[in-house]
């Protein structure tokens, strides 16, 4: 067996219909986040994946039709060296030194795959459950479950993220299982269950990519579940250039483990790394799969040799189900947890938010955050706790409220938080964001050939491209100011209606790059007028602190 696949980055994107918008600077700092915590994520349930994808070494798995040979809970007392895996995850390594969770050794064996569960850890902010895979006659460099969850006793699903690692000496994958769900009372019953198994192995589809090639290129893959690939190369003035790509599926499933990126190789057979970080896994308007990749312009045409799609192939699979009871109990985690009433104001936040409260665990500082706007994005980039001189890394965390935004901190191993302990919460990079009626911008003599223009927004200079591709119009603007953080998108008025157009770039703040682009499909007038939806400007030294002190009554 061959170390799993390095560096999987999924990121669930939280689509409702009050938030029309995928508000992209959390996703940003969620993604980030999760790359400092963990290098490989997977979330259960709905799943859009974005982030980096290393390439991997190649192996061949061979496999066989699921048959049940054993589907017995049994007890299984092993213990694992579980550091490798939660190099990202503190707060449960600083709960297993402190000899903190409850130890479950239940298994459950189907087709000769073996699922443990050896520790689970519930608090009053999450519940993490320890696990391994031992994958018997199967083997491949990477698994992926079709679903993953806690079922309560009202039989619904209750949904997560999963990371697991290839242990090397033991043959076997270990992981953990993460939800932000927690028992209400210090009891609960709920069966831990997986849907089936995908065994995956590394698979590749030559391309002939131009990267100089101004019209859209398209690729009929048409195996392993893959259908057609569309790649569009933008050059920007620095010599970069980006390839955003789409890919349709012949079967949906493909979608939640194929993992798609184009790689390059040079003439030795190395890998081009990307010049700038890539966005993988933004949904496109009929289930496509669609990516952004950035490399330099100059770098390709001196050294690339080949181009492939790469991805996951599935190979065999265990499609019975695995479902395994067991009594979660946090009476031993309540022993270090406190919360702390806080009710603060903190500068940049609008009228009507407030620092709500913290809840401190042995594994994690949650911070809430409350407000009267639906879904409101927080008005900084970055997070840390002081914790006694000590800072603590943290970010946004979804929590399915909408008028609640909650910070979440790993605590450290060896750290000591209780009721008394200073904590300051010190906020960073802070994001101006501007929405209404700006001034329409007049495209003129639209065509195949760029045209430019410059109009001023917020006190900005912005630099406005267009023209037309393949029978679309494509909107392109920036900004030579760092501080301008840039136009969110833009739409026109046909009939009254405003039409927005598609987003063929995804943009985040803080990352440097104000570029934005927009497509608005089969436009055939030479002229349009467009308008700015939204923007932004930035801050990077802006820094404020507020100390989670509980008001003397």
């Amino acid at each position: 067996m061959v170390k799993s696949t390095e560096n999987q980055l999924s990121h669930h994107l939280k689509n409702d219909k009050d938030m029309p918008y995928p508000d992209f600077d959390a996703m940003w700092n969620q993604i980030t986040q999760d790359q400092e915590r963990c290098p490989a994520l997977h979330v259960s349930g709905t799943r859009e994946y974005a982030g980096r994808r290393i390439q991997f070494k190649k192996t061949v798995l061979i496999g066989t039709a699921a048959v049940v040979l054993l589907a017995t809970p049994v007890y299984a007392a092993v213990h694992y060296n579980w550091d490798d895996l939660l190099d990202g995850r503190s707060g449960i390594q600083h709960a297993l030194q402190m000899e903190l969770g409850q130890q479950l050794n239940q298994s459950m064996t189907l087709d000769g795959v073996t699922l443990t569960l050896d520790t689970a850890f519930t608090d009053d902010n999450r519940t993490v459950i320890l696990y391994t895979l031992d994958p018997g006659k199967y083997t491949g460099d990477n698994i992926e479950f079709s679903s993953i969850g806690l079922q309560g006793e009202d039989g619904k699903l209750i949904e997560g993220r999963y990371h697991h690692v290839y242990d090397t000496d033991e043959s076997k994958f270990k992981g953990y299982f993460e939800t932000e769900w927690t028992p209400k009372g210090k009891l609960a019953d709920v069966h831990f269950t997986v849907g089936g198994i995908q065994m995956l192995v590394p698979a590749e589809a030559p391309l002939t990519i131009d990267p100089l090639q101004k019209d859209v290129q398209t690729f009929n893959i048409d195996k392993d579940g893959l259908g057609t690939l569309e790649v569009s190369a933008f050059n920007d003035k620095q010599n970069q250039v980006m390839l955003s790509t789409s890919l349709t599926f012949e079967q949906p499933e493909v979608r939640e483990y194929a993992f798609p990126q184009v790689i390059i190789y040079d003439h030795d057979g190395n890998v081009i790394n990307e010049s700038t970080g890539g966005v993988f896994g933004t949904p496109g308007d009929h289930g496509e799969y669609t990516a952004e990749q950035n490399y330099n312009l100059e770098t390709l045409k001196q050294s690339a040799a080949s181009y492939v799609l790469a991805y996951n192939r599935q190979e065999s699979q265990v499609s019975q189900p695995f479902n395994i009871g067991i009594q979660l109990d946090k009476t031993e985690m309540l022993s270090g947890t406190s919360t702390r009433a806080l009710n603060l104001p903190m500068e940049g936040l609008p009228e009507g938010a407030q620092i709500k409260e913290a809840i401190i665990t042995p594994t994690q500082i949650r911070v809430i955050i409350s407000h009267q706007e639906k879904y409101m994005p927080l008005p900084y980039l970055n997070y840390t706790l002081d914790v006694e001189g000590a800072t603590l890394y943290g970010g946004l965390m979804n929590s399915g409220l909408k008028y609640e935004t909650e910070l979440r901190f790993e605590i450290t191993p060896g750290m000591e938080v209780n009721q008394d302990t200073p904590i300051t919460l010190i906020a960073s990079h802070k994001i101006n964001r501007f929405h209404g009626e700006f001034e329409p911008v007049t495209l003129t003599q639209i065509s195949e050939k760029p045209q430019q223009l410059d109009t001023m927004l917020g006190g900005y200079v912005v630099h406005w491209t267009y023209y037309r591709k393949d029978g679309d119009l494509y909107v392109e603007r920036y900004s030579d100011d760092p501080r301008f953080g840039g136009v969110n998108q833009t739409y026109m008025i046909e009939n009254g209606k405003r039409n927005y157009g598609k987003m063929s770039k995804v943009q985040f703040s803080g990352d440097g790059d104000n570029k934005g682009i927009d497509q608005y499909k089969q436009y055939t007038s030479d002229t349009a007028t467009v308008y700015p939806w939204a923007y932004s400007t930035e801050e990077p030294e802006s820094e404020v602190s507020v100390q989670l002190q509980e008001r003397t009554k």
